[in-house]
């Protein structure tokens, strides 16, 4: 079997073999993004009538819950007893913030499930990447700059970031994480 193809000049549309219904877009996510935050900003962006549920989901439920068997202090005292007095008042407005930011998505559970996503990587990420330093008596500038990399790459995987999340939004869900008895800034 012989194919031959010549003078192909396309001016508006596309060359595909067979009929145009039959094309397939492949759409690939820059690399370190994350693949289901994408496929959830999709949703979003076609307005799916039935994401809508006045109900968090269980995930969720758990992170904005107090977990008084973890640490029962409050962000307050974790942040002064881990020699971070410094961080006391933008550390309640940026959890205030993100506290807001998720009751205004309440109702999708599309936007639930992207928080849910998130707050588990940042949650992920403190116990693996930063406990152990804090657990290993490193200075906090070094305790910080692995924070401020964690966020920095949770950013860049957020993509096109429909949610309009800033870097500073991230670091507002890691104090809400502290808040809710998530994560301490000190030895356990």
């Amino acid at each position: 079997m012989t194919i031959e193809q010549s003078g192909n000049a396309v001016t508006n549309g596309n060359i595909i073999a067979g009929s145009q219904n039959n094309q397939t877009i492949h759409q690939y996510a820059a690399k370190g993004t994350n693949r289901e935050i994408q496929d959830l900003y999709e949703r979003l962006r076609r307005g799916d009538s039935s994401d809508s549920n006045s109900d968090f989901c269980a995930e969720l439920e758990h992170y904005m819950s107090l977990q008084p068997e973890i640490d029962v202090r409050g962000l307050d005292a974790k942040l002064i007893e881990s020699n971070r007095r410094d961080l006391l008042f933008l550390a309640k407005q940026m959890k205030e913030k993100a506290a807001k930011a998720i009751m205004r998505r309440q109702t999708s559970r599309t936007a639930q499930r992207i928080f849910v996503i998130i707050l588990d990587q940042i949650h992920y990420d403190f116990i693996m990447k930063v406990t152990p330093l804090i657990e290993a008596d490193c200075p906090r500038v070094t305790v910080d700059e692995k924070i401020g990399s964690i966020i920095d790459d949770l950013y860049t995987s957020l993509g096109e970031n429909l949610l309009e999340l800033t870097a500073k939004d991230l670091l507002g869900l890691l104090f809400f994480l502290g808040g809710n008895c998530h994560i301490r800034w000190d030895k356990c």
